[in-house]
């Protein structure tokens, strides 16, 4: 929950800046269609589902898995802070355009967006866990303190994170894929 809390404060944060610097959009424009993947710009249908699905379910989340094995606390939190302050400046964005229809697109995208930031929010708790053991694993090697123990707990830990992927995870991803491709669409017809 803490990180969800960080995650849409961050988003609020970029949205509320984005708003106040007024950043040059057609700049923006170019930053945004530089960084937008070809599969994904260029998919649509079942095609863009997958595309985010690989990206978004497989990529970013094996991204976060191994920056977790780094004994650095907080390190494999990266993807979502700039998945959240990206978002939050592109919502600044589309408001600093027009107020009205800005509003109707970030009503569009909320839907979506909490899907896959509460997946990417599930995993990072998971993944803090896992850290935390890799962690206390190394300070015990230093000390020279080698007990089973504590082996174990990184074994229990790694399975426990395959399995929250595995059944929380990528199911929230990919729903979140099905709503990024098709219900923001309609939720922006209702309009």
């Amino acid at each position: 929950m803490n990180f969800f809390i960080v995650s849409v404060t961050l988003i609020i944060v970029a949205m509320i800046v984005t708003l106040i610097i007024h950043p040059d959009i057609s700049r923006v424009q170019e930053f945004l269609d530089s960084r937008s993947s070809d599969q994904v710009s260029e998919a649509d249908g079942l095609t863009k589902v997958w595309a985010y699905i690989v990206n978004n379910g497989f990529m970013v989340p094996l991204q976060m898995f191994v920056i977790a094995l780094i004994p650095i606390q907080f390190l494999y939190f990266i993807n979502v802070v700039s998945t959240s302050i990206i978002t939050g400046f592109v919502y600044g964005v589309v408001l600093q355009l027009d107020i009205k229809q800005g509003s109707e697109v970030i009503l569009s995208a909320v839907p979506y967006t909490f899907f896959e930031i509460i997946a990417y929010c599930i995993f990072a708790a998971v993944l803090f866990k896992l850290n935390q053991a890799v962690r206390s694993r190394l300070k015990r090697i230093f000390k020279k303190d080698h007990t089973r123990e504590e082996s174990n707990t990184i074994i229990k830990r790694l399975l426990g994170t395959f399995l929250t992927y595995g059944v929380f995870v990528l199911p929230l991803i990919i729903v979140a894929a099905f709503m990024e491709t098709y219900v923001a669409d309609m939720i922006l017809n209702l309009f």
